[in-house]
């Protein structure tokens, strides 16, 4: 059996071990009912990271000096 094949029998172990025990026995309940949809928790990092490389990249362009500015 090849490193990726065992790898997505993994992946796919994985997934169905967190729908079987945050799902159905009810054991990750969010504050409010849109925290319990599938892959919010990725979902919000992603666009939180997205958001922050987007700011990161604006501010360099206001912060950076020229490249002779000490001469």
């Amino acid at each position: 059996m090849s490193f990726k094949k065992i790898l997505y029998i993994t992946c796919l172990i994985v997934v169905i071990l967190e729908i079987v025990f945050l799902k159905l026995m009810h054991l990750g309940h969010g504050y409010f009912e849109f925290e319990e949809l599938p892959a919010f928790g990725a979902l919000v990092g992603f666009w939180g990271t997205l958001f922050i490389i987007i700011v990161a990249k604006s501010l360099s362009k206001v912060v950076t000096k020229r490249e002779d500015y000490y001469d």
